[in-house]
């Protein structure tokens, strides 16, 4: 159907009242999924959701979640499993692994918590040895960096597809060729790619990919989902675990476990929420995702290009068609106070602190208006 600005942006009503530029921590939320998760919620009033019914919904939501998120990725609905959030996907991989001391991770500087956290946590445990690869060896030639650090040892590599701190969208698919060249498994946090651009997770040819609900797919929090591959789940085994791992319970805890991803959901899902996903869902696919990706990026290179002509601003995004993010210095200010600043601009951006910059996400719902806000703002920074 064609593009309509307008019937979008009204679709999103806080854009009515500021430019919001910060998709890439949580997206504005329709109001398509509000409706649905209040639909539902309304619905389940009168219903015994522990009873035939409810459970029968339950598995049927899920099930449609699969296979919607797996759409995603151009990943089969068994290989998805629906998570709470990007982190409990990563962290699904890191503590799946069976570790010995002296085993090698590698990823990179640009990594957020919710990856060099566990990594972090799992190397302190376990007696692991890890490489981070710089910022600058991230961005480029990364396959003949990984190759040059990889070793027998090498179990996991894992690093972002588009880098929450720099926006620069790294070379998964070489990373995952040099990993493989050593055995080592990947797995990629797709916070800031899925939504933003086209994402083939097996033609990537990585083994786990996890993504997040709240940021560029306009969800709700609290919901994510994780490909992972047959192959990797033979090698991935269950850490948190309960219920939902599999079937046929034994008063020993024993069980017999999904062959599928879903072995790796945990308990009780969040039914009103998986509504107000497929909602959502349902209604970026009607606006069609090659509009959707073809906007995001010109839109990230419109901010990119206005930026960089303001006289004294670092761009710490590369220049060239990257994902939705801009970074950039903060003029001398320190990223909060920034930040703040802009804010009384009406513009609401991100702030970092390493580097100390401002980020800007340009979806594709973004417009001319909220460019000029921007410009406005982030010249204030110079004055």
């Amino acid at each position: 159907m064609p593009f309509d600005l307008d019937a979008i942006r009204a679709e999103l009503p806080l854009l009515g009242s500021q430019a919001y530029l910060n998709t890439g921590g949580t997206g504005p939320l329709p109001r398509t999924v509000a409706r649905a998760i209040a639909s539902e919620a309304e619905a389940q009033l009168g219903m015994a959701r522990m009873g035939p019914e409810g459970v029968e919904l339950t598995e049927r939501a899920l099930e449609r979640l699969r296979a919607a998120t797996g759409e995603l990725v151009r990943g089969a609905p068994e290989d998805m499993a629906v998570t709470a959030n990007t982190t409990t996907g990563l962290n699904v991989v890191v503590w799946g692994i069976d570790w010995r001391p002296g085993d090698h991770i590698i990823t990179t500087e640009l990594e957020h918590p919710g990856l060099s956290v566990p990594i972090s946590v799992a190397a302190r445990r376990h007696g692991l040895l890890v490489t981070r690869i710089t910022r600058a060896e991230a961005g480029r030639e990364l396959e003949a960096t990984i190759r040059k650090y990889a070793t027998p040892r090498t179990r996991l590599v894992a690093l972002s597809h588009v880098a929450w701190s720099s926006g620069v969208v790294l070379d998964v698919a070489g990373a995952a060729r040099a990993a493989h060249a050593v055995g080592a498994l990947v797995a990629i946090d797709g916070a800031q790619s899925v939504g933003a651009i086209p994402v083939n997770a097996p033609a990537l040819g990585v083994d786990a990919y996890a993504f997040p609900a709240q940021k560029w797919l306009l969800g709700p929090e609290g919901l994510g989902a994780l490909w992972i591959s047959a192959a990797a789940r033979e090698r991935v085994d269950l850490t948190f675990c309960a219920y939902e791992a599999g079937v046929d319970h034994q008063v020993d805890g024993s069980l017999q476990t999904y062959p599928e991803a879903r072995r790796y959901e945990i308990s009780t899902p969040p039914l009103l929420l998986c509504h107000g996903w497929l909602a959502g869902l349902e209604w970026l696919a009607g606006i069609g995702w090659d509009q959707i990706h073809m906007r995001t990026r010109a839109n990230q290179q419109a901010a990119w290009h206005a930026l960089a002509h303001i006289d004294g601003l670092e761009m710490i995004t590369p220049a060239g068609p990257q994902a939705g993010l801009v970074v950039f210095g903060t003029c001398g200010h320190t990223p909060e106070g920034a930040f703040r600043q802009v804010l009384e601009h009406g513009v609401c951006v991100r702030w970092l602190v390493t580097p100390p910059a401002l980020r800007a996400s340009m979806g594709f719902f973004s417009s001319e208006s909220d460019l000029e806000l921007l410009q406005v703002g982030v010249r204030s920074l110079r004055s």
